[in-house]
């Protein structure tokens, strides 16, 4: 008898034109096809949404999935290859939605071994004998209001993520080349919605900067810790001169570079004085938030974990639009590989990542501008039953990158912190869950 193995990858985002595809792993998608090819197993691959991104894609709508089949011809290849053996299963995302409901698009897939299943969600049961482990998967953006379709097997297109992304997100995108500035721009799609000012201004500080503020801003950023240690130097001395230290006061008020330093540290100060009311302004404010039961910033903007947890909740206990209670829930969309756990009843949930660019936000020393660092982390989930055993596995996909950093950027990071490439086939992590009579009941909170 054959064993059972599931694996789940999602949000790779295929497709667009040359300009704004950031579609680049073609190479180890076809490698982990060829390698994870299993005669012995009866063996599912099953992506959860965003497999492509049609959203970029200008063509004829009727031509949309045709354009980017011919665009990846070697990769769909490779897919047809691992279809003749193993079971192909893609549910449609937000980015490319028009899979739940057009039908041509859905033949242009099956040409290549992969079935469309134009719901939300897919269900899939392990069994043995009379015990049974239930997965429920769903791309994930019905979850955030931004990215919600009002009814999701619709004709259409109408979320507000889908409106900000053609309008603006990928006129920026296509602003931005590797002949002239901001190429950094292309990066725009892998940058969470809510860290996009943060983003913009470092890569305004590190990349478009002039040369002559720069070389103005960069001793002031040095010098900001040692600010506030000078000016009580300074105030002391005031009143109190031992005679040792006086060679050291008059080469600073005769020393043509030790008064531009002070001039520097008397600014940084002023900065800091600054910085110190506006905290003091932004607690008062967060007080007043409290008292509407508004208890962090965050709140206001969207708390991913949070949503996706009551998700989990919802569809673990069956309370859920599916009416199926589950042992396991497997999204996508957030695009941040890892393994969840409810505490109420202690099932996990897990999000399967994604196949695209991503940006790692690392802290800078002295009160520079954080850094972002672009990398891979190609995760996928692997849920494997042998008799009334299954074994859940998050796993990482080998990619050789190297991050693209200037020098000021290398400078105010810790080398230790900047992503590294993945350079094997590696495990984050592996939870064993045995088959029940009792693994399908709802339970209570």
């Amino acid at each position: 008898m054959k064993k059972r193995k599931l694996i789940i990858i999602s949000d790779l985002h295929i497709g667009g034109d040359d300009i704004i595809e950031d579609f680049s792993c073609e190479a180890e998608l076809i490698g982990f096809l060829t390698k994870k090819h299993d005669k012995d197993s009866d063996l599912e691959l099953l992506i959860l949404g965003d497999f492509l991104d049609l959203w970029k894609v200008e063509n004829d709508a009727r031509e949309q999935v045709r354009y980017v089949i011919k665009q990846h011809k070697k990769l769909f290849n490779a897919f047809k290859t691992f279809g003749e053996n193993h079971t192909i299963t893609v549910i449609p995302g937000n980015h490319d939605h028009a899979l739940a409901y057009n039908v041509k698009y859905q033949q242009d897939l099956a040409e290549y071994n992969i079935t469309v299943e134009p719901h939300q969600y897919v269900k899939r049961i392990f069994s043995h004998k009379e015990n049974t482990f239930t997965v429920i998967g769903e791309h994930g953006n019905q979850v955030e209001p931004a990215t919600k379709f009002p009814q999701f097997d619709l004709p259409t297109d109408s979320s507000l993520a889908y409106h900000i992304n053609k309008i603006l997100v990928y006129k920026l995108m296509r602003m931005g080349n590797e002949k002239k500035s901001p190429y950094w721009l292309r990066d725009l799609d892998s940058i969470d919605t809510e860290l996009i000012p943060y983003w913009v201004l470092s890569k305004y500080f590190y990349y478009e900067l002039g040369p002559i503020l720069k070389a103005i801003l960069i001793p002031m950023l040095v010098l900001f810790g040692f600010a506030v240690p000078y000016f009580i130097f300074d105030l002391v001395t005031e009143f109190y001169q031992p005679q040792f230290i006086k060679p050291f006061l008059l080469l600073l008020d005769t020393n043509t570079f030790f008064k531009v330093l002070i001039f520097l540290l008397y600014f940084d100060m002023v900065v800091v004085i600054l910085v110190v009311i506006i905290w003091f302004i932004k607690r008062e404010f967060r007080k007043r938030l409290r008292e509407y039961g508004i208890h962090s910033f965050s709140e206001i903007l969207v708390s991913r974990y949070h949503a996706y947890k009551k998700r989990a909740h919802e569809i673990l206990r069956g309370n859920n639009a599916f009416g199926i209670p589950a042992n396991l829930y497997v999204t996508g969309h957030t695009h941040v590989a890892g393994f969840h756990t409810l505490k109420e009843s202690g099932k996990l949930f897990v999000d399967s990542g994604s196949w695209k660019q991503l940006m790692k936000r690392i802290n800078a020393r002295f009160r520079f501008p954080s850094v972002y660092a672009p990398y891979y982390a190609l995760s996928y989930v692997t849920i494997e039953q042998k008799g009334d055993d299954v074994t859940v596995r998050l796993k990482v996909w080998p990619k050789t990158f190297k991050a693209k950093l200037t020098v000021l950027e290398r400078f105010v990071v810790k080398w230790k912190h900047v992503p590294r490439s993945v350079t094997k086939d590696t495990l984050i992590e592996e939870h064993h869950i045995q088959l029940s009579k009792a693994s399908n009941e709802k339970y209570e909170d």
